[in-house]
């Protein structure tokens, strides 16, 4: 699994575009919401609060947006790809 980061997220990662735990972690990831939990813990609370604040994020799973699979509840298995990008405000 390999979680890439886009655009102001890389602040709060410490400029790292890419996260790919190691097996350990990955066992405990069963759901979107289980592999949130573990980036809140490696990131910090600068990066939740980006995350959950006022700041909104889209949030894909092997490109389709969490809608369509589950939402925070989705599943994930080895070899799943999540991007998670800023929205931008262009007005």
């Amino acid at each position: 699994m390999t979680v890439t980061f886009y655009g102001r997220i890389t602040e709060y990662t410490d400029g790292e575009k890419t996260f790919s735990p190691e097996v350990p972690t990955m066992e405990k990831c069963n759901s979107l919401r289980d592999l949130l939990d573990e980036l809140y813990q490696r990131y910090g609370e600068s990066f939740k609060s980006f995350i959950n604040g006022n700041e909104t994020c889209l949030i894909l799973l092997n490109s389709n947006g969490i809608a369509f699979s589950g939402g925070l509840d989705s599943p994930l298995k080895q070899g799943d790809k999540i991007d998670i990008l800023p929205f931008v405000d262009a007005g």
